[in-house]
Formats: structure tokens, sequence, C-alpha cells
């Protein structure tokens, strides 16, 4: 399945998690087709 970043899909497969990918709760959202997603927060 497509690869997605917050809702968007990613083209690059070697791209970069940055601090600007961060949502309003400071959480970036990975998902990998329709049922698998998670949210990850930075420490």
């Amino acid at each position: 399945g497509a690869v997605r970043l917050n809702d968007l899909p990613v083209a690059d497969d070697r791209r970069t998690v940055t601090l600007q990918d961060l949502g309003p709760e400071n959480v970036v959202k990975l998902s990998v087709g329709k049922k698998k997603h998670v949210l990850a927060r930075p420490v």
C-alpha cells in the first residue's frame, strides 16, 4: 500500500521526518495502506 506522512503521500522512500512535520499536538502520523497507522511523538 501507499506510504503516507500526515495523510500526504510520500514519494521518496529516503525522506526524513523533521520537526516541521509535527502536527498541532506535536505528533506525526505515519500510515501504510488503509489499516496500519502510527502516531509518533518526539522526545
